[in-house]
């Protein structure tokens, strides 16, 4: 059984950085084709954001996170303050520019369940804003998630100044966006990094999510990653180290709504890499906190607690899809 890296117990506080929106959700009957019509069953609004989403998820875990956010200047804004404001976090709002929006998503949910999200962009965290740096790096983890590249760029440079022992989480979402060589130079920079098939294959310009694989395995001598974790849905998950890989089959559940299942991925990700689990159980407890996450509408509507996280585990078997 492969060792995961080893890290401090999950009394100590994560920080997380990056995004917060406002997302209103239209059920579809079908999801229509060009040209096609489709009919809107049921719609609801609701807090969302992947930093956002990965605070809650610890939260609700027991793991008191800070977070780091910025919203708009404006009703969307008030309501995510709001929201998260009743969560058991720390929140640090950077403050809003005037006129600005909040990152708004509209988000169609098909019966399949699948899901499109169509994104406004809007209030984000920028190199520059005013920080809690001091704060954030008295963590022990400090998950990064923010679309400005010279962010974080600054951001992973600090630890070696500044806190050689905190360990650095990266979803791969916005390193995703960027060219492979560009994205490589920033994820080498990150202990562990977490991310589905699409942006595996995108961050390393791969076609297949093992030749993604491979290729994350190869850049791990050449920086501090030492832990690659992979969602792949209904087919599990995939965690990679130098040593090889570990692939960990998926939970069935009735699903209702797939928004957010990778940021509570996430989540157990860092929760259990906090709890020094091996990785088939690290993976275990992942793929069970992605599963439960999309048992209603919405990405915090359904995430667990740390009790009913455990009886999950303890009563429900893996499934192969």
């Amino acid at each position: 059984m492969q060792p995961a890296p080893e890290w401090k117990s999950s009394e100590e506080t994560v920080a997380v950085i990056g995004s917060s929106s406002w997302d209103q959700f239209l059920i579809l009957d079908r999801f229509p084709r060009p040209g096609v019509g489709a009919v809107v069953t049921a719609c609801a609004e609701a807090g969302g954001g992947t930093a956002a989403n990965v605070a809650v998820a610890l939260a609700r875990l027991g793991v008191r996170p800070l977070l780091v956010t910025t919203v708009g200047d404006d009703a969307w804004g008030q309501r995510l303050v709001s929201e998260l404001s009743r969560e058991q976090l720390e929140l640090h709002l950077v403050p809003p520019r005037a006129q600005s929006s909040t990152d708004h998503c509209t988000i169609l949910v098909s019966p399949e369940p699948e899901r499109t999200i169509l994104w406004s962009p809007g209030a984000r965290l920028r190199l520059g804003d005013p920080l809690p740096l001091e704060r954030v790096f008295q963590c022990r983890v400090v998950v990064i998630d923010v679309e400005d590249e010279d962010l974080r760029q600054f951001l992973l440079d600090l630890p070696a100044h500044v806190a050689p022992r905190t360990r650095i989480v990266g979803p791969l979402t916005h390193l995703a966006t960027l060219p492979v060589e560009r994205a490589r130079r920033l994820a080498i920079q990150h202990d562990v990094l977490i991310g589905n098939e699409d942006e595996a294959c995108a961050v390393t310009g791969c076609t297949s999510v093992d030749a993604a694989l491979e290729a994350l395995r190869r850049w791990m001598p050449l920086g501090a990653t030492r832990l690659v974790a992979i969602s792949r849905g209904r087919d599990g998950c995939i965690l990679a180290t130098i040593r090889g890989t570990v692939r960990v089959p998926a939970f069935e559940v009735r699903a209702i709504d797939p928004t957010g299942a990778g940021d509570a991925f996430a989540a157990g990700i860092v929760y259990g890499l906090l709890r020094r689990l091996p990785l088939s159980e690290l993976g275990r407890l992942a793929n069970a906190m992605g599963a439960l996450a999309t048992r209603a509408l919405g990405a915090r509507a359904a995430l667990p607690t740390r009790d009913e996280l455990e009886a999950f585990l303890s009563g429900v078997s893996h499934v192969h899809r």
